[in-house]
């Protein structure tokens, strides 16, 4: 009995196509495009109001930066 062709490869379609995500042709450590003046101000008036917290169960969120008098949230 042999078995249909589409049976083993079905699921891996599938892992392939929303696993895996397309081929990359060119380097990934490479930025795609140079950013702007404009991303590279977003980007650090994000890390200079925002600050990476960690609750006891390890899970990580992004608050608002306390008062430079108060160092509460860094740990």
């Amino acid at each position: 009995m042999s078995r249909s062709p589409r049976t083993g490869r079905t699921l891996t379609d599938w892992l392939a196509r929303h696993l895996l995500g397309p081929a990359q042709v060119g380097d990934s450590r490479e930025p795609a495009r140079p950013t702007t003046e404009q991303e590279q101000a977003r980007e650090h008036e994000l890390r200079s109001t925002l600050v990476r917290v960690q609750d006891a169960n390890g899970r990580t969120y992004l608050v608002e930066r306390p008062d430079a008098g108060t160092d509460e949230l860094r740990g």
